[in-house]
């Protein structure tokens, strides 16, 4: 369900950075890149150490249908920021950015070893808050009108999770004590 993102994935990560009901989630509509500027972007994120990582979302039948990836991992703090986007339309409010954040928390958590993971949203995008809310992320604060989208100025809201809070809350369904 969670793979590494390959260059053979770009086509697709592009489509959805350039459909504009995509972005709107991501405080970007009508934002337009290039396939050499997404190819740029991805050089970049395989040379940097391991502070950031990005990840491919597959369906049932392995179809690419969304985007996940870690950055600003800070080692000393055992923090990380994350950010997800479900491109494929006809996969919205069916779960599976639930079920893949949950997947990836676990990652992080139990394999990297974090404390803390935490991400940005805008006020409007219900459905992430709700998917979030689900995973057991709880709202930090309100970054009042962080973005402007669309002529109007949003509230962004700080979210985090912390490691003992995900095993309070996942440790029997990922199989653990």
């Amino acid at each position: 369900m969670v793979r590494s993102l390959e260059r053979e994935d770009l086509p697709k990560v592009w489509q959805w950075f350039n459909d504009e009901e995509v972005m709107y989630y991501w405080a970007s509509p009508g934002s337009m890149v290039s396939m050499a500027e997404l190819e740029r972007h991805f050089s970049q994120s395989l040379e940097a150490t391991d502070t950031r990582r990005w990840f491919i979302i597959e369906d049932e039948e392995q179809r690419p249908i969304g985007q996940m990836m870690y950055f600003n991992l800070d080692r000393r703090h055992h923090r990380v920021e994350v950010a997800i986007l479900i491109g494929e339309k006809d996969c919205w409010g069916k779960g599976y950015g639930t079920e893949a954040m949950v997947l990836f928390l676990d990652y992080l958590f139990n394999e990297l070893g974090l404390h803390r993971v935490y991400l940005h949203t805008q006020d409007y995008n219900l459905r992430a808050i709700k998917s979030y809310e689900k995973c057991g992320f709880v709202r930090e604060g309100v970054l009042r009108e962080r973005y402007f989208v669309n002529g109007k100025y949003h509230d962004g809201f700080l979210m985090s999770i912390l490691s003992h809070e995900f095993s309070q809350r996942f440790q029997t369904r990922l199989g653990g004590g």
